[in-house]
């Protein structure tokens, strides 16, 4: 006697925040030389030399106060403030880093680094060449561990292949940003000048300070996910916006708490090594600590996109099938 037909299956929910973050750590106790990406690039910002674009900073600053664009008073403390930043730190760009983190003068060093300053022309071209190449770095680790999540075998080629290709595609998504900050900056200078000209200024900066902060935090959370989607969805830049956003949109709260849950990590996890790093012999061990953490908390967010991307998709898939529906009445 055969059984009568049974109901439609219920697919099974993704993982919650726990539970995603419990499996990501359990690939990376398998595969624990996945930190060496982060611990190597940590030894180089502590141990190597320091490049400063100190004198690119001080011409750059006293084109601003002329030109009215800061203060006069913030000027020396812009320019001090620039002068330490390590141009090395750039390779971080998109790594997780300890020592971008605390900052390298954080770090006791048992020798005295070597500290080069370039030329004006050589430090921009440093910055950028830096930037590029921090990119490439950057999308080389997360194809890596999206090869992980999905179960790959670690092909040489293939993994450069596909890092270089997500590497353009995230130097295009940077591109797009910056011609868009471009275009705000003209609008809310112009539309600050204006209000200034009517004796709102006062009034106008509070505001745009406050929608600043809400569109930041709002951009933060919409495009939280855009390397995941570049790595994992094989998209280009706007595409990997609209999976971003589209997670945000299908699951808020789920997405909402993980990324509170990683964000709060992130941040709390380098003020905790912070007490090792006064010391050259503990700060090996708050190197690896932080490496483990972070590429687990990475590995994390590519196993909570590749599960919830699916509902982007199948969302997208009933509205575009609606629509063919309504073209054909």
């Amino acid at each position: 006697m055969s059984a009568g037909p049974s109901g439609p299956r219920r697919e099974p929910a993704p993982a919650g925040v726990i539970e995603t973050l419990g499996i990501a750590f359990s690939l990376l106790n398998r595969r624990p030389y996945l930190i060496l990406v982060l611990v190597a690039l940590d030894c180089l910002q502590w141990l190597g030399p320091r490049i400063s674009g100190g004198e690119l900073f001080r011409l750059v600053g006293n084109y601003l106060a002329t030109a009215g664009a800061i203060p006069a008073g913030q000027q020396t403390t812009l320019q001090g403030l620039s002068a330490d930043f390590d141009l090395l730190l750039l390779l971080t760009t998109l790594l997780p880093s300890l020592v971008a983190a605390l900052g390298p003068q954080t770090f006791a060093v048992p020798f005295q680094p070597v500290v080069i300053e370039p030329v004006p022309l050589i430090a921009a071209l440093s910055i950028i060449t830096l930037f590029v190449v921090g990119v490439v770095l950057g999308m080389g680790y997360w194809t890596l561990l999206g090869a992980v999540v999905r179960g790959e075998r670690l092909r040489v080629a293939a993994l450069a292949q596909a890092g270089l290709r997500n590497a353009v595609m995230m130097l295009t998504y940077f591109v797009i940003l910056l011609l868009g900050l471009v275009g705000i900056a003209v609008v809310a200078s112009f539309a600050l000048a204006v209000t200034t000209v009517v004796g709102l200024g006062a009034p106008a900066l509070s505001l745009a300070t406050i929608l600043f902060l809400v569109a930041g935090l709002l951009f933060y959370l919409g495009t939280f996910f855009v390397e995941d989607a570049i790595v994992l969805s094989g998209v280009g830049p706007f595409r990997a916006v609209q999976y971003s956003v589209g997670i945000l949109r299908v699951a808020f709260w789920p997405t909402f708490r993980f990324i509170g849950a990683v964000s709060v990590i992130q941040l709390g996890l380098p003020l905790a090594l912070r007490v090792f790093t006064g010391n050259v012999l503990a700060i090996p061990f708050a190197l690896v600590s932080y490496a483990y953490v972070a590429t687990g908390l990475v590995l994390a967010s590519l196993l909570f996109y590749r599960e919830r991307v699916i509902l982007v998709l199948r969302s997208q898939a009933v509205r575009a099938s609606q629509t063919q529906v309504e073209e054909r009445r």
